[in-house]
């Protein structure tokens, strides 16, 4: 995953690197603030004099107490936008190499835009060994905000939240992120802004760019050329002659629309998530279950079941409560 939404998201926690433990509600384990310290873990390649060996994590937090060096944390940080199978094999490297380097509790935090991803880390997590020990922040663990005031008290969570469910499809949280950068300092709003821009689809992001005034507009286009997201081309200059009203049904199309990307994003995720669980635990599907399981359109079964494929003994235990 390269580009500027890797970059914007490495950025958010860069600017709030408790970011992944307070959207999880997990507890801080240290009271100081962890700082860039990637470079530290960085190796000189060993057949390539002069350049660094890529094979560790994207950005790497560290705090240690002054008075007590003994007392920290390290937190490695990934962003991953398509399904990556090598990462089975690397995350718990990156873990232990940091750790071995910085002798404190290592956490390893991985953001994903994939729903592939996210069911491979899953699997990942239940065997068989070696597990990888992940905190994963996505669409589902990663909740939209939909009020204004909670967004702009935490512009970071919002920004996020818009990135990772906006790539899903789902254009109002991706607006709920701009609106919550209001009020930043320039530089600042234009990462984030840029961030959120690179996670969507050229269409969706000519859908946004459609809605706002002329001005919102030629703000939004001036950060899309400066963030290196520079993707709409001459589809500015034509959707500024759109008209500013919309008739209601539109917005209710509009409405339904947001909502359906909602739900096929959980679906997704939930749907990879129970077939690669089954298969890691060695309780495969059989075709027909697969297609029963994969057909299903009800999130609260599909929850049920992504529950359950962590336990059940065999395939057809998955469906006992139906």
């Amino acid at each position: 995953m390269a580009g500027k939404l890797h970059q914007g998201t490495l950025e958010l926690f860069r600017h709030d690197p408790w970011l992944a433990f307070d959207l999880l509600g997990i507890e801080r384990p240290v009271s100081g603030t962890p700082i860039d310290r990637r470079a530290e873990v960085e190796r000189d390649h060993p057949k390539r004099p002069g350049q660094v060996e890529s094979n560790f994590p994207d950005l790497v937090l560290v705090y240690k107490d002054p008075s007590q060096p003994a007392v920290g944390v390290a937190i490695c940080i990934e962003a991953q936008g398509e399904l990556d199978p090598n990462k089975r094999w690397q995350l718990p490297y990156y873990q232990a190499s940091v750790a071995k380097d910085h002798k404190l509790r290592t956490w390893l935090v991985v953001v994903s835009f994939s729903p592939q991803m996210s069911a491979a880390l899953a699997a990942w997590q239940i065997g068989p060994p070696h597990l990888t020990d992940v905190l994963v922040l996505d669409v589902n663990t990663v909740p939209r905000i939909d009020d204004l005031e909670q967004a702009r008290r935490r512009p970071t969570a919002a920004v996020l939240a818009a990135a990772l469910h906006g790539s899903q499809g789902d254009l109002e949280a991706a607006r709920m992120g701009i609106r919550a950068t209001l009020g930043l300092p320039r530089d600042r709003r234009e990462a984030y802004v840029g961030t959120i821009l690179a996670a969507l689809s050229k269409e969706q992001k000519k859908i946004l760019i459609g809605e706002m005034n002329m001005s919102q507009r030629d703000e939004i286009w001036e950060i899309e050329k400066r963030s290196g997201t520079y993707l709409l081309g001459v589809e500015v200059g034509r959707e500024q002659g759109r008209e500013e009203g919309r008739e209601e049904g539109r917005k209710e199309a509009r409405k339904e629309a947001r909502k359906e990307a909602r739900h096929a994003g959980r679906r997704a995720t939930l749907i990879e998530v129970i077939v690669a669980v089954l298969e890691v635990r060695g309780v495969p599907l059989d075709p027909d279950e697969e297609k029963r399981v994969r057909a299903c359109d009800d999130i609260p079964t599909l929850q049920r079941w992504a529950r359950a494929c962590r336990e059940v003994e065999r395939s057809s235990d998955l469906f006992a409560e139906d």
